[in-house]
């Protein structure tokens, strides 16, 4: 899960020329991620790690990244 987050964030990276600050996903991509990570991993770990805000949704069937200027707003 973790390469694969990572491939879209390169892709989005050399397609907009910045890195997202959104990453979507439902929570079986969460528990994913965090296993991959680490199980002692919380949800601000995650998002000091991939430097991005997770928008956890039971409607997201394919995880994917997103740049907004309201979570850049949050993050300063």
């Amino acid at each position: 899960m973790l390469a694969f987050v990572y491939r879209l964030v390169a892709e989005f990276k050399h397609e907009h020329g910045m890195h997202p600050n959104l990453l979507y996903l439902n929570p079986e991509h969460a528990r994913h991620l965090q296993a991959a990570l680490d199980a002692g991993f919380s949800y601000q770990s995650m998002v000091k790690l991939l430097r991005m805000e997770l928008v956890i949704n039971t409607d997201t069937i394919h995880p994917r990244v997103a740049w907004a200027q309201s979570a850049a707003r949050i993050a300063v």
